[in-house]
């Protein structure tokens, strides 16, 4: 009898352990994903490299490469977040067509949904929900009043953040003017430090329209990009873009301790004249 009592304490201080020991690891070690677009210098996508090829460094110091994936393998959660402020009057049709197509385009194992934001910021559209909703829902869609972004692009990263998918990505329709959020500009550059989404803005028409100095470090600081579309031209082909970047970046994950503060990030593939575009730092909030 004094056997079986000792035995089961024993298994119970081991158990006890190792539910310390994990829960330690889940509070101390964090999984840092980094997804990097790579080019040659004809602008082709490289797709072909391998683990080895890879060098991370955080803080100038190199990392283990633990997750290492490419392509279609990875699947996204995608929002699509359209301003529907007056300044996108002309830009109505263009966007909406734009919209319609990219979804339509979409892998069968991606999530994605459709948000409008003008005086205040709508959820238009979920991919559980038949197309002819989205169109349907659109159909209403007209230009007026301010422009919420800031507060748009906070609901839709804390929106695409719940998702359990790997690569999480917000496609902008906007020129990048802002006169209505209570969320500042500062609140979204935290929230893209501390957050592994990705930012496409679209801007449609003139570059002069345009506030190119707010769309393009937030974009460049999420590891994402601004594009600029002529209101002559077709909007699908540049949303084909950034749809055959998502499909052809490389996922590459490493472990870390969590240390609060901001950390610097350098994705290199030595020996290979490439272009490499990926998230350049994260912060660790207290």
């Amino acid at each position: 009898m004094m056997q079986k009592r000792v035995l089961l304490f024993a298994i119970l201080l081991c158990t006890s352990v190792a539910l310390c020991f994990a829960q330690t690891l889940k509070v101390d070690v964090d999984l840092v994903s980094i997804f990097a677009t790579i080019k040659d210098e004809r602008g082709q996508f490289v797709n072909n490299l391998t683990k080895d090829d890879f060098r991370v460094y955080e803080d100038d110091q190199p990392q283990d490469i633990k997750i290492f994936e490419r392509e279609e393998k990875v699947q996204s959660t995608i929002g699509i977040l359209m301003d529907t402020s007056g300044s996108m009057v002309d830009i109505m049709p263009y966007m909406k067509k734009g919209t319609r197509d990219f979804t339509h385009s979409l892998p069968k194992g991606d999530e994605f949904f459709v948000a409008s934001f003008g005086t205040a910021v709508k959820l238009l559209h979920t991919s559980s929900q038949p197309q002819k909703h989205l169109d349907e829902s659109m159909l209403t869609l007209k230009a007026w009043g301010t422009s919420t972004m800031y507060d748009a692009l906070l609901y839709g990263m804390e929106k695409v953040q719940k998702s359990e998918r790997p690569r999480k990505a917000l496609i902008v329709f906007t020129d990048g003017n802002d006169n209505g959020s209570k969320v500042t500009n500062g609140r979204i550059v935290e929230e893209i430090q501390t957050s592994a989404v990705l930012l496409y803005f679209v801007a449609i028409g003139s570059p002069k329209l345009v506030d190119s100095h707010t769309l393009e470090p937030l974009s460049d600081l999420s590891g994402g990009k601004t594009l600029y579309v002529a209101k002559q031209d077709a909007v699908s082909p540049v949303l084909d873009q950034v749809r055959a970047e998502l499909a052809q970046q490389y996922y590459l994950g490493y472990y870390a301790p969590r240390r609060e503060g901001v950390h610097h990030l350098r994705v290199e593939v030595p020996g290979r004249n490439l272009k490499i575009r990926a998230k350049p730092g994260y912060t660790v909030a207290n």
